[in-house]
């Protein structure tokens, strides 16, 4: 593999694994505070919030004082975060260290799409499927990891995890790929329709896509499965994707980006709708079944959506065109976070499977408005 796109990769995973390793925790850290579902979403939602804010300043930052220097103190101040919220023990401290992270990991991962297509100018689908790979590698190692930790060790250790993925993407921070010379026009990157069209497609999928997540976990926690057993079957949609980034990203080069978007789009419904159907009836088949089609269409969509947004974006405006996309999905996340977390506790008098259903079908939705924006793009 190039170094290039190693260096690439490894920042990517320092944040993915951060991230999804929480989502099992999160209910036993909401048992041991003694608060509810929705506020210990925050903790994940707080370091979203962190990010969103930071991506564009910073990739803005980027573009005139080089990649190199942000990436390196990003990815120090990512891990000294981490070491802090191990030792918080309370509440409002998770939010505002979570905050801080979040805006460290904006200086790593909102570089990645843009550096990644510099690197692979005419495979550009294929670079971002490997990023969507690694992505992918993150999620699927953080469940795991979330659940294993929790289990033996308790709830505060999964914020150790990325200490040694942090030092070692530090070590190979020399190896990025150089941005041709950036001009850092907000106005004109936002002038063009088709790219705000395709970053709104952005959001859609990744509120599509954490929010199940979430809501998924929730259940099956509430289904009386051990945290181990939680953030094992979370792997199954990110294991598809860690397979199949490569070859939807070729897919994608090969058919056109707006053809691979819509089939992702799809898929995504189809195996939404199902998820919540045959959960609803039958929990472990039932979420397995979903699952697996949920998995194709995320791997589909997300290297076809990116290399979209990113091919739409005036020449010179890489940087900051990879700063909205991470913007988008940070967005994207928040907002599925939120109508997993309030959805969740607002329809918990319905009943435990009647609540998860009702939010898998709304969050499945917003693949409609997924498969409109590809329509108004003309793709």
């Amino acid at each position: 593999m190039d170094l290039r796109l190693l260096a690439l990769l490894l920042g990517v995973l320092v944040s993915t694994v951060n991230e999804s390793a929480l989502t099992p925790a999160l209910p036993f850290l909401a048992r041991d505070l003694g608060v509810g579902a929705a506020a210990a979403q925050g903790v994940v939602t707080a370091g979203l919030l962190g990010a969103a804010l930071a991506y564009l300043p910073l990739a803005f930052l980027a573009g005139r004082v080089g990649t190199g220097r942000v990436y390196g103190l990003a990815l120090f101040f990512h891990a000294l975060l981490a070491f802090l919220l191990f030792r918080a023990s309370s509440l409002p401290a998770l939010y505002l260290l979570r905050f801080l992270q979040g805006v460290a990991a904006a200086g790593v991962v909102g570089l990645v799409p843009s550096l990644a297509a510099a690197a692979y100018p005419k495979r550009r689908g294929y670079a971002l499927g490997l990023v969507a790979s690694a992505v992918a590698a993150g999620t699927l190692l953080g469940p795991a990891l979330g659940g294993l930790l929790t289990g033996s060790l308790g709830w505060p250790y999964v914020f150790l995890l990325p200490l040694p993925l942090a030092l070692l993407a530090l070590s190979q921070s020399g190896r990025l790929p150089k941005l041709p010379p950036q001009g850092g026009d907000l106005k004109r990157l936002l002038a063009s329709r088709g790219f705000l069209l395709a970053l709104l497609g952005t959001v859609l999928y990744f509120a599509h896509t954490l929010g199940t997540t979430l809501a998924l976990a929730f259940f099956l926690a509430g289904e009386g499965m051990r945290p181990e057993v939680v953030g094992g079957l979370l792997l199954l949609a990110p294991l598809e994707l860690l397979l199949l980034g490569a070859w939807a990203g070729r897919r994608a080069d090969r058919e056109g980006y707006g053809v691979v978007v819509a089939w992702g789009a799809r898929l995504l419904l189809a195996g939404g709708v199902g998820l919540a159907v045959m959960a609803y009836f039958f929990p472990l088949p039932g979420a397995l079944v979903g699952l697996l089609f949920l998995g194709v269409g995320r791997a589909l969509f997300q290297a076809a959506n990116n290399a979209q947004v990113l091919s739409l974006a005036p020449k010179g405006e890489e940087a900051l065109a990879s700063g909205a996309l991470s913007v988008a999905r940070v967005l994207g996340q928040s907002l599925g976070s939120f109508l997993a977390g309030v959805g969740l506790q607002a329809l918990a008098p319905l009943g435990h499977r009647e609540s998860f259903a009702l939010v898998v079908l709304l969050l499945s939705g917003l693949m409609l408005g997924g498969l409109w924006v590809k329509e108004k793009g003309g793709w």
